[in-house]
């Protein structure tokens, strides 16, 4: 009986120590395969700078975001990760055609499931960005339009303009076929609520 007891016990404190050795891993170490039970970190802080609310606005029309950092956001239980989430509005012409600003006050644990989600850093000038100095961090995440199924990229460059602190936003969509590429019952895409561009974003 006493051997039985000693066996569990031993048991179960490999169990402890394997569940206690899950890696925590920098963000900027992420790789293609993604390692069951890793908590990809922000150790560096590199997601911080582009916390805020910012806002875009030409005449009646404007878009407004507001970033925030999760922190340990759950993947489906997979992995954990920090990254940014946030969600926006968009008004044209005085017609508000987005808004999504409420979802922040929920806590979901999966960051994905907002609007805006991602914690991928870009470094100097890598993907595309001349003016970008060595030295210069900038983020790319996603937008998702979840009514229309359709995602976007956003490239966010951290910007002073006219002595404001403020965000250059890149914002391209994906999944978009051709026409002539569409399969036989593939419903056509709907366009875009948000349109794709440049947008210089003063922060709140």
């Amino acid at each position: 009986m006493k051997n039985i007891q000693i066996t569990y016990c031993l048991f179960l404190l490999t169990f402890i120590n394997c569940k206690a050795q899950n890696p925590v891993l920098d963000i900027s170490d992420r790789s293609l395969n993604n390692i069951t039970g890793a908590y990809y970190k922000d150790t560096q802080n590199l997601l911080n700078p582009f916390v805020g609310t910012y806002i875009y606005t030409n005449g009646n029309t404007s878009l407004k975001i507001t970033l925030k950092k999760k922190t340990m956001s759950s993947l489906n239980g997979v992995y954990y990760e920090d990254l940014i989430i946030g969600e926006c509005q968009y008004i044209e012409n005085g017609v508000q055609k987005v808004n999504t600003l409420g979802t922040l006050l929920l806590n979901l644990p999966d960051g994905t499931d907002h609007s805006i989600y991602g914690s991928l850093v870009l470094n100097g000038k890598e993907l595309g960005c001349d003016e970008c100095s060595d030295t210069e961090k900038r983020l790319r995440i996603s937008l998702s339009d979840r009514p229309i199924k359709r995602v976007a990229d956003l490239d966010i460059r951290i910007i002073t303009q006219n002595g404001q602190p403020a965000i250059k936003v890149e914002l391209w969509w994906n999944n978009t076929r051709p026409p002539w590429r569409r399969r036989e019952g593939e419903p056509i895409p709907q366009s875009p609520r948000i349109p794709a561009g440049t947008y210089i974003m003063i922060k709140q």
